[in-house]
């Protein structure tokens, strides 16, 4: 290199650095790795240079430094930039992956038209009455308007499909369970362990250190099912202002449930959870959800031999024992609804013997007196033994309403269990009035209710096993009567132990309900204005009734006015078809205690005045928002046929026969499809729940 190509002196970084500089031009050898400029301050032109060398040397330097630097910071920015766009569309994808599989995992999309999606159903069912309510849509064309059609075809398939498909909210806001704060976690651990203690008598309890584990480190816990269980009773002592809490407790219940071993290895824990789901689970009131949670509870006690007599400690036994007649109750309640075979048939478990009352007496409700000591009642463990003889005697009755059979096998079994009810109720009063002053506020009201749900469920057997006896139309309407006037006293929700389950709760009451309807619609000619304002009165009880329940309830809230809805429908109904001067007179006052529910067009009726279909129509088209004949067809067939096509006037001078025969009275009523199914004394309250 030539004395010209060098520099004089060190550039300015070298010097700064304390490097051997190798004074090239126009960057030095340490510089020349780096984008940045490489200058030689102290640099003084060597004299003996001519100045034609010079001069081109210090022209092209600068600009040369200055584009390739302008390079440099262009090929930078491009590469940023290319970075940044990969980036982008690497996080896009992502989390476009993350939200279909969340989406596909974590969802049962509503699907109608997907067939493999739907719930097989048999040709004799509950729920063929939709079918005819289907055909006679199609056929009342004629004589809706387009949009009236449209709607009333459209609201019937949305009712078949949610009873055929799954119903349950399985959307889960991620795949990590939620944790609540150390002070919250604690706080609500310390009331489940005083509460768990209510369910004693049939449940085992999780240890203290299993239930830390559940609350602050759930991942890591073996059976899913003690995190379903635990967190589920916390939800029930949750406040409504707790609403953050509730939401991340049910979502630990349903990605706990998405583990298959709780139901298909049959496991005490197991077995436990889900009848607790089914009996007190506000999230799966649905009747077909509660029966098929009884059905696995069922068959893993079947697997289990819940019933049989172990190596184990007296206390385990009867701790199963008192489980296995639990789910034997539970199991003939649900078979006599919804008229199945049951899964724990009697004639198999006739000889297993009842618990020790020593033992049920555990099963009573926690106290809430002052001094915090809770005095030891035997009231439970007498409904229990009370409740396990009414569901032999269901048992009896599910035979005899499948068989059909008359004359004294039924009559003995009426006999029977009148003679139980009697028994039953002296009992419980006995031991309520002796327990009374010794027992604090809430077991006092836990009693009461337990006495009035053993007076309901002996009341809705009996409605079931007279269905059929032409003799007893007359105390089956009374059972009605005082079925549907204990409803006030039955407002409870699942935090109570001496009340029926959620779902009886929720459809039981349109029974007796539609059994009063069904006689204030073919009587109304021959009652007296004091019996049907009796009556009518009794229906506005059950719309009260819900007003009350939907209180009870977060998740279901929304459900329960549905209900109110209806019953207060065809309490209008009743209003208008069957009401006189005085009876309409004092609906008014009963409609005050309900805003917003009053008819809007009322009308007074004479004794011997009928009103022709379209009048109905027209009284109530405001109020029920759809066709009155779909409401009408809704209906089981023993209380208003109302045939497609046939509906005319009624007036006091057109009454022939024919007309006369379109209510049918019960002792010469025929199905629709020209047979009497035993089950017909069911109002098909399955329409209802969506």
């Amino acid at each position: 290199m030539t004395s010209t190509a060098l520099a004089r002196y060190a550039c300015d970084y070298c010097r700064h650095k304390k490097f051997r500089c190798t004074r090239e031009l126009p960057k030095c050898g340490e510089c020349k790795p780096w984008p940045v400029p490489c200058n030689y301050s102290r640099d003084i032109p060597d004299t003996g240079t001519s100045s034609t060398t010079t001069a081109p040397l210090t022209n092209t330097k600068k600009p040369n430094d200055v584009q390739l630097r302008l390079q440099n910071i262009e090929k930078a920015i491009r590469d940023l930039t290319d970075v940044v766009n990969k980036a982008v569309v690497a996080i896009n994808e992502v989390s476009s992956t993350s939200q279909k599989e969340e989406l596909s995992l974590h969802t049962t999309p509503a699907e109608p038209d997907d067939s493999t999606s739907r719930f097989y159903v048999g040709k004799h069912n509950s729920f063929s009455v939709f079918e005819d309510a289907h055909n006679s849509v199609q056929k009342a064309t004629g004589s809706l308007s387009t949009s009236l059609h449209h709607n009333a075809a459209s609201e019937l398939q949305f009712l078949s499909t949610s009873l055929t498909t799954t119903v349950t909210d399985n959307q889960l806001r991620g795949n990590s369970f939620y944790i609540p704060s150390k002070a919250q976690g604690y706080q609500l651990i310390g009331k489940f362990l005083e509460s768990v203690c209510m369910g004693d008598a049939f449940f085992t309890a999780p240890s203290e250190e299993l239930v830390l584990q559940v609350i602050f480190k759930p991942e890591g816990v073996s059976r899913k099912a003690w995190i379903v269980y635990i967190n589920y009773m916390i939800l029930a002592m949750l406040s409504e202002d707790q609403s953050t809490e509730a939401k991340g407790f049910r979502h630990n219940v349903k990605l706990a449930l998405n583990d298959s071993k709780i139901f298909l290895e049959p496991h005490l824990v197991h077995l436990q959870t889900l009848i607790l789901l089914a009996i007190h689970g506000e999230d799966y009131a649905s009747p077909s959800l509660s029966w098929m949670l009884v059905g696995h509870a069922c068959r893993q006690a079947e697997a289990l031999g819940l019933h049989l007599s172990t190596e184990s400690d007296s206390e385990t036994h009867q701790r199963r024992l008192s489980l296995f007649w639990m789910l034997f109750a539970v199991d003939k309640s649900c078979s006599l609804a919804f008229g199945r075979p049951c899964f724990l048939p009697s004639t198999t478990y006739a000889k297993v013997a009842l618990p020790d009352l020593g033992h049920l007496t555990r099963f009573q409700p926690r106290s809430d007196s002052a001094d915090g000591r809770a005095q030891s009642s035997i009231f439970g463990a007498h409904m229990f033994l009370a409740r396990m003889e009414l569901a032999r005697l269901e048992g009896d009755v599910l035979y005899l309403v499948n068989s059909e059979v008359l004359g004294t096998s039924r009559n003995q079994l009426r006999e029977d269990l009148t003679e139980w009810h009697t028994r039953t109720n002296q009992v419980l009063h006995n031991i309520f009035n002796t327990e009374r002053a010794l027992s604090s506020p809430n077991q006092l009201r836990e009693m009461s209710l337990g006495i009035s749900t053993m007076n309901f469920e002996y009341l809705h057997v009996f409605m079931v096993l007279t269905r059929a006896d032409a003799s007893c139309v007359g105390s089956r309407l009374d059972a009605a009567r005082e079925a549907i006037s204990l409803l006030p006293s039955l407002v409870s929700n699942w935090t109570s132990i001496y009340n029926p389950m959620t779902w009886h709760l929720l459809y039981f009451p349109f029974i007796p309900f539609f059994v009063i309807f069904e006689d204030l619609v073919k009587g109304r000619a021959s009652r007296t204005t004091t019996t049907k304002q009796h009556d009518i009165e009794l229906l506005s009880t059950t719309v009260s009734y819900y007003s009350s329940l939907r209180d009870q309830f977060q998740l279901l809230a929304p459900l329960c006015e549905r209900l109110k809805n209806i019953a207060n429908v065809f309490r209008r109904f009743a209003v208008v078809l069957a009401g006189d001067r005085g009876t309409l007179g004092k609906d008014k006052e009963l409609l005050q205690k309900f805003p917003g529910d009053g008819i809007s067009h009322t009308r007074t009726l004479d004794s011997n005045f009928s009103m022709t279909f379209k009048e109905i129509q027209a009284e109530l088209a405001d109020e029920i928002g759809d066709d009155l004949k779909q409401y009408l067809e809704w209906l089981p067939s023993d209380i208003l046929c109302v045939p497609s096509g046939s509906l005319g006037d009624v007036s006091s001078g057109n009454m022939t026969k024919e007309t006369v025969n379109n209510f049918p009275s019960s002792a010469q009523e025929e199905g629709p499809r020209g047979t009497k199914r035993p089950f017909d004394v069911m109002f098909d309250w399955f329409a209802w729940d969506s």
